[in-house]
């Protein structure tokens, strides 16, 4: 579970929300006080990696998760839907 933490923006699947490159912040915090929802952009794990992705969909409290760049994204087309628990925090802010 992440508090508050500073990530680095990696390769381009989220452009043009965010470019490679970019810092932002992440926290688990307003997910103490609500379920994460359709749009919120999140950081989850996978694959012993993490991402960060837009959620797209949520059924049977599974998220479908997507790239805003849909061209170039290794999302939930490719390796399915994500559970909560996977879910380590929401993008609060993107730092200048």
């Amino acid at each position: 579970m992440l508090l508050l933490s500073r990530f680095k923006i990696l390769g381009h699947s989220m452009s043009p929300a965010f470019s490679e490159n970019d810092n932002v912040l992440v926290s688990y915090i307003p997910f103490l006080f609500g379920k994460p929802k359709k749009g919120d952009i999140v950081v989850f794990e996978k694959y012993h990696r993490l991402y960060i992705k837009r959620i797209k969909k949520i059924k049977d409290e599974k998220y479908f998760l997507v790239g805003d760049n849909k061209k170039d994204s290794m999302d939930s087309r490719r390796f399915g839907s994500v559970t909560r628990k996977q879910i380590k925090g929401k993008i609060i802010l993107k730092l200048t």
